[in-house]
């Protein structure tokens, strides 16, 4: 081969390795075992409340309640291709969900403030067989976080809400390997002061 001929070969070769590079194959969706979360909360809003007036539906009886709040999230593995042959309980068929972030995304009037409560690598623990389901349940707001002025404000002004979104990306590996994926979903919460919670 001659020089040039070498270096041109050399040349598109990395531009070959740099191409490859600045794709995006670190992605759930390119794994041979896909995660995917298959709802939030059951697929609806979250509604957090400072106060919940309990069975009589007044404020300042016994029966008040103090809510903290979990919702439940959903996953669901599958092959990466339909005409992929995965047998239930081989090797590399399940996925395992180690740890999630979240991050505060405040709306409109929403504070500012609601961002020191992002969670980095909270632990969670959910095993997904292939073609099956599984659960685990993350906290999204504890008595802390609705002890703070800018949530108890809400209480103290009836009718006052605010609206923020909650980005949730977990963390995870398919069963004998070590290689970590991101698995990215979130959902929007609403903040009242007062409210029922079924």
């Amino acid at each position: 081969m001659k020089p040039s001929m070498t270096i041109k070969f050399l040349l598109a070769l990395t531009a070959l390795v740099a191409l490859g590079a600045c794709s995006n194959h670190d992605g759930n969706e390119w794994e041979r075992l896909v995660c995917e979360v298959e709802s939030v909360n059951a697929g609806t809003p979250l509604m957090s409340v400072y106060l919940s007036p309990g069975d009589d539906k007044e404020v300042g009886t016994a029966d008040d309640e103090y809510p903290i709040d979990w919702v439940p999230v959903l996953f669901r593995a599958r092959p990466y291709s339909s005409s992929m042959v995965m047998p239930e309980d081989g090797p590399q068929t399940t996925f395992t969900v180690t740890s999630y972030d979240l991050i505060w995304h405040p709306i409109g009037n929403a504070p500012a403030e609601l961002t020191d409560y992002n969670v980095t690598r909270g632990l969670t623990a959910a095993i997904v067989p292939v073609f099956e389901d599984a659960a685990c349940q993350v906290l999204i707001a504890d008595r802390v976080m609705k002890e703070e002025p800018w949530y108890r404000a809400l209480f103290n002004t009836p009718g006052s809400s605010f609206t923020a979104n909650c980005e949730l990306i977990f963390y995870g590996h398919e069963s004998g390997s070590s290689r970590e994926v991101a698995i990215p979903t979130g959902f929007m919460v609403t903040f009242y002061g007062v409210g029922i919670v079924e």
